[in-house]
């Protein structure tokens, strides 16, 4: 697409939005409070942006989330724990990004979950092969 800039919380206004994909763009810094507000979201593509900063944790509070994908930008700090309490995720990929600690034991409330993507980050105890 080609898109560039911050994301617009105005968005956080479709409240009807099923899936939101904003995949190899040129989308850069945080991403805004309001989209929070979009909880009929099944799928989120943020794949291939300059996102930075930590996850926000109001990612935990999408009730019928099954595909979380950031793969590919700059997220840093620790995977927020709220995220593994996605009781419908199916995938969830947050490869190649700048994350680091140790993966929250939370990892395991995923019942439902199909694939987990977490190479490529900086985290303690975490091999790949």
């Amino acid at each position: 697409m080609g898109l560039a800039g911050v994301i617009p919380p105005h968005l956080g206004n479709l409240s009807f939005l099923v899936a939101l994909g904003l995949t190899n763009n040129s989308f850069h810094g945080p991403l805004p409070q309001e989209l929070s507000r979009l909880r009929r979201l099944k799928a989120i593509h943020f794949e291939n942006n300059n996102f930075m900063g930590t996850i926000p944790s109001w990612f935990g509070s999408f009730p019928i989330l099954q595909i979380f994908t950031l793969y590919g930008n700059r997220f840093s700090g620790f995977i927020p724990a709220a995220i593994f309490n996605l009781s419908a995720l199916e995938i969830i990929d947050l490869s190649n990004n700048q994350l680091s600690g140790s993966i929250p034991r939370e990892i395991g409330n995923l019942t439902m979950v199909k694939g987990i993507y977490l190479d490529e980050n900086k985290f303690e105890n975490f091999r790949t092969r």
